[in-house]
Protein backbone atom coordinates (compact mmCIF):
# COMPACT_ATOMS: atom_id res chain seq x y z
CA UNK A 1 0.00 0.00 0.00
CA UNK A 2 1.39 3.42 -0.98
CA UNK A 3 1.44 6.31 1.46
CA UNK A 4 -0.26 9.71 -0.14
CA UNK A 5 -1.84 11.12 2.71
CA UNK A 6 -0.17 14.34 4.19
CA UNK A 7 -1.12 13.72 7.92
CA UNK A 8 1.97 13.16 10.61
CA UNK A 9 3.42 9.88 10.27
CA UNK A 10 2.46 7.48 13.00
CA UNK A 11 3.93 4.23 14.04
CA UNK A 12 1.73 1.74 12.09
CA UNK A 13 1.50 -2.21 12.45
CA UNK A 14 3.23 -3.55 8.94
CA UNK A 15 4.77 -6.93 9.61
CA UNK A 16 3.14 -9.91 11.52
CA UNK A 17 4.84 -11.41 14.35
CA UNK A 18 5.57 -14.69 12.41
CA UNK A 19 6.71 -12.85 8.97
CA UNK A 20 9.07 -11.28 11.47
CA UNK A 21 10.06 -14.73 13.59
CA UNK A 22 10.56 -16.33 9.98
CA UNK A 23 12.94 -13.47 8.83
CA UNK A 24 15.38 -13.48 11.54
CA UNK A 25 15.24 -17.36 11.94
CA UNK A 26 16.14 -17.53 8.06
CA UNK A 27 18.73 -15.33 9.06
CA UNK A 28 20.60 -17.25 11.94
CA UNK A 29 20.04 -20.89 9.76
CA UNK A 30 21.50 -19.40 6.40
CA UNK A 31 24.51 -18.02 8.33
CA UNK A 32 25.24 -21.71 10.46
CA UNK A 33 24.21 -23.51 7.09
CA UNK A 34 26.82 -21.59 5.34
CA UNK A 35 29.66 -22.06 8.28
CA UNK A 36 28.79 -25.54 8.81
CA UNK A 37 28.69 -26.93 5.18
CA UNK A 38 31.78 -24.35 4.26
CA UNK A 39 34.34 -26.28 7.22
CA UNK A 40 32.43 -30.03 7.21
CA UNK A 41 35.20 -31.52 5.50
CA UNK A 42 37.93 -30.43 7.72
CA UNK A 43 35.86 -30.64 11.16
CA UNK A 44 34.28 -34.33 10.43
CA UNK A 45 31.13 -35.74 10.84
CA UNK A 46 28.99 -34.33 13.45
CA UNK A 47 29.47 -30.94 11.37
CA UNK A 48 27.93 -31.87 8.33
CA UNK A 49 25.20 -33.88 10.35
CA UNK A 50 24.60 -30.08 11.65
CA UNK A 51 24.86 -29.30 8.41
CA UNK A 52 21.90 -31.09 7.64
CA UNK A 53 19.72 -30.42 10.50
CA UNK A 54 19.88 -26.44 9.81
CA UNK A 55 18.69 -27.24 5.88
CA UNK A 56 15.84 -29.15 7.10
CA UNK A 57 15.00 -26.32 9.43
CA UNK A 58 15.53 -24.24 6.60
CA UNK A 59 13.06 -26.47 4.64
CA UNK A 60 10.24 -25.96 7.07
CA UNK A 61 10.51 -22.38 7.53
CA UNK A 62 10.55 -22.00 3.46
CA UNK A 63 7.06 -24.26 3.58
CA UNK A 64 5.90 -22.02 6.26
CA UNK A 65 6.83 -18.51 3.83
CA UNK A 66 5.05 -20.41 1.05
CA UNK A 67 1.68 -21.01 3.15
CA UNK A 68 2.03 -17.64 4.98
CA UNK A 69 2.16 -15.52 1.82
CA UNK A 70 -0.91 -16.86 1.07
CA UNK A 71 -2.54 -16.48 4.67
CA UNK A 72 -0.19 -13.98 6.69
CA UNK A 73 -1.15 -10.31 6.92
CA UNK A 74 -1.48 -8.19 3.98
CA UNK A 75 1.77 -7.05 3.71
CA UNK A 76 3.61 -10.69 3.87
CA UNK A 77 1.23 -12.13 1.08
CA UNK A 78 2.71 -12.52 -2.13
CA UNK A 79 -0.43 -10.51 -3.98
CA UNK A 80 0.74 -7.60 -2.12
CA UNK A 81 4.07 -7.53 -3.50
CA UNK A 82 4.80 -9.01 -6.31
CA UNK A 83 3.65 -6.44 -9.19
CA UNK A 84 4.00 -6.68 -13.28
CA UNK A 85 6.66 -5.72 -15.05
CA UNK A 86 4.91 -2.30 -15.84
CA UNK A 87 4.88 -1.38 -12.15
CA UNK A 88 8.48 -2.60 -11.70
CA UNK A 89 10.31 -0.54 -14.10
CA UNK A 90 8.07 2.23 -13.20
CA UNK A 91 9.52 1.82 -9.74
CA UNK A 92 13.15 1.63 -11.03
CA UNK A 93 12.93 4.82 -13.18
CA UNK A 94 11.42 7.26 -10.05
CA UNK A 95 14.45 5.34 -7.72
CA UNK A 96 16.91 6.39 -10.14
CA UNK A 97 15.82 10.00 -10.43
CA UNK A 98 12.96 10.21 -13.16
CA UNK A 99 10.26 11.18 -10.68
CA UNK A 100 9.01 10.98 -6.98
CA UNK A 101 9.28 6.97 -5.93
CA UNK A 102 6.33 6.42 -3.77
CA UNK A 103 6.78 5.07 0.11
CA UNK A 104 5.46 1.45 0.16
CA UNK A 105 3.98 0.02 3.64
CA UNK A 106 5.43 -3.56 2.54
CA UNK A 107 7.95 -4.77 0.09
CA UNK A 108 8.16 -2.15 -2.77
CA UNK A 109 7.58 -3.76 -6.60
CA UNK A 110 11.57 -4.41 -6.80
CA UNK A 111 11.68 -5.94 -3.24
CA UNK A 112 8.99 -7.97 -3.67
CA UNK A 113 10.58 -9.87 -6.47
CA UNK A 114 14.19 -9.57 -4.22
CA UNK A 115 12.11 -11.56 -1.69
CA UNK A 116 11.06 -14.04 -4.08
CA UNK A 117 14.39 -14.77 -5.78
CA UNK A 118 16.14 -15.46 -2.42
CA UNK A 119 12.52 -17.74 -1.71
CA UNK A 120 13.51 -19.99 -4.80
CA UNK A 121 17.08 -19.73 -4.95
CA UNK A 122 16.95 -21.02 -1.18
CA UNK A 123 14.09 -23.90 -1.98
CA UNK A 124 16.68 -25.08 -4.70
CA UNK A 125 19.29 -25.36 -2.20
CA UNK A 126 17.46 -26.96 0.44
CA UNK A 127 15.92 -29.17 -2.57
CA UNK A 128 19.20 -30.26 -3.66
CA UNK A 129 20.42 -31.23 -0.53
CA UNK A 130 18.47 -33.92 0.45
CA UNK A 131 19.87 -35.90 -2.43
CA UNK A 132 23.22 -35.56 -1.45
CA UNK A 133 26.09 -37.93 -0.23
CA UNK A 134 29.71 -38.02 1.09
CA UNK A 135 30.99 -41.29 1.10
CA UNK A 136 34.32 -40.07 2.62
CA UNK A 137 32.49 -38.77 5.65
CA UNK A 138 30.18 -41.64 5.91
CA UNK A 139 26.97 -39.25 5.69
CA UNK A 140 24.29 -39.47 3.36
CA UNK A 141 20.75 -37.07 2.85
CA UNK A 142 17.91 -38.87 3.39
CA UNK A 143 16.78 -39.25 0.15
CA UNK A 144 20.25 -40.09 -1.73
CA UNK A 145 19.05 -43.37 -2.19
CA UNK A 146 16.25 -42.89 -4.39
CA UNK A 147 18.81 -41.65 -7.41
CA UNK A 148 22.00 -42.58 -9.00
CA UNK A 149 25.50 -41.23 -8.50
CA UNK A 150 25.35 -39.04 -11.39
CA UNK A 151 22.25 -37.35 -10.17
CA UNK A 152 24.00 -37.24 -7.42
CA UNK A 153 26.68 -35.81 -8.66
CA UNK A 154 24.54 -33.68 -10.84
CA UNK A 155 22.67 -32.18 -7.77
CA UNK A 156 26.10 -31.41 -5.69
CA UNK A 157 26.99 -28.78 -8.54
CA UNK A 158 23.29 -27.45 -8.24
CA UNK A 159 23.89 -27.53 -4.22
CA UNK A 160 27.24 -25.57 -4.82
CA UNK A 161 26.20 -23.11 -7.60
CA UNK A 162 22.62 -22.08 -6.09
CA UNK A 163 24.79 -21.33 -2.74
CA UNK A 164 26.76 -18.87 -4.88
CA UNK A 165 23.50 -17.24 -6.22
CA UNK A 166 22.49 -17.05 -2.70
CA UNK A 167 25.59 -15.47 -1.49
CA UNK A 168 25.41 -12.43 -4.45
CA UNK A 169 21.69 -12.38 -3.54
CA UNK A 170 22.75 -11.77 -0.03
CA UNK A 171 24.98 -8.65 -0.85
CA UNK A 172 22.54 -7.38 -3.35
CA UNK A 173 19.51 -7.37 -0.45
CA UNK A 174 22.60 -5.42 2.14
CA UNK A 175 23.23 -3.67 -0.56
CA UNK A 176 19.70 -2.45 -0.69
CA UNK A 177 18.94 -1.53 2.66
CA UNK A 178 22.18 0.27 3.16
CA UNK A 179 20.97 2.52 0.11
CA UNK A 180 17.49 2.79 1.58
CA UNK A 181 18.76 4.00 4.61
CA UNK A 182 21.42 6.49 4.29
CA UNK A 183 20.23 7.52 0.59
CA UNK A 184 16.38 7.48 1.43
CA UNK A 185 16.33 7.43 5.19
CA UNK A 186 13.99 4.56 5.21
CA UNK A 187 15.20 2.22 7.50
CA UNK A 188 13.96 -1.18 6.53
CA UNK A 189 15.16 -3.25 9.58
CA UNK A 190 13.74 -1.32 12.75
CA UNK A 191 10.23 -2.59 10.80
CA UNK A 192 10.87 -5.97 10.72
CA UNK A 193 12.09 -5.83 14.80
CA UNK A 194 9.42 -4.22 15.78
CA UNK A 195 6.85 -4.90 13.54
CA UNK A 196 5.88 -0.95 13.20
CA UNK A 197 6.61 1.33 10.42
CA UNK A 198 6.35 5.05 10.42
CA UNK A 199 3.26 6.22 7.95
CA UNK A 200 0.45 8.62 7.70
CA UNK A 201 -2.74 7.73 6.54
CA UNK A 202 -2.33 4.09 6.28
CA UNK A 203 -4.33 1.72 8.09
CA UNK A 204 -2.29 -1.14 10.54
CA UNK A 205 -2.38 -4.38 8.22
CA UNK A 206 -4.45 -6.66 10.05
CA UNK A 207 -4.16 -10.49 10.10
CA UNK A 208 -1.37 -13.01 10.51
CA UNK A 209 -2.45 -14.12 14.11
CA UNK A 210 0.28 -15.46 16.33
CA UNK A 211 -1.54 -18.96 16.78
CA UNK A 212 -2.40 -19.31 13.08
CA UNK A 213 1.45 -19.16 11.97
CA UNK A 214 2.67 -21.48 14.97
CA UNK A 215 -0.14 -23.90 13.68
CA UNK A 216 1.30 -23.68 10.03
CA UNK A 217 5.02 -23.81 11.14
CA UNK A 218 4.25 -27.04 13.18
CA UNK A 219 2.22 -28.42 10.08
CA UNK A 220 5.61 -28.03 7.80
CA UNK A 221 7.98 -29.02 9.78
CA UNK A 222 5.65 -32.32 10.61
CA UNK A 223 5.85 -32.34 6.69
CA UNK A 224 9.73 -32.21 6.66
CA UNK A 225 10.04 -34.63 9.39
CA UNK A 226 8.50 -37.54 7.61
CA UNK A 227 10.02 -36.81 4.07
CA UNK A 228 12.96 -37.27 6.23
CA UNK A 229 12.47 -40.30 7.95
CA UNK A 230 9.72 -41.94 6.41
CA UNK A 231 9.80 -41.19 2.41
Amino acid sequence: MLEHDTAAPRPTRVWDLPTRLFHWSLVALVVFSAITGEFAEDLGTDYLERHMLSGYAVLALLLFRLIWGFIGNRHARFASFLRGPRAVLAYFSALRGRGAAAMHAGHNPLGGWSVAAMLGVLLVQVGSGLFLSDDDLDVHAPLARHVANRTIDLLHEVHETSFKLLLALIVIHLAAIAYYRFAKGDNLVRPMLSGDKMLAGVEPARGGAWWLGALVLALTAGAVWYLVNRV
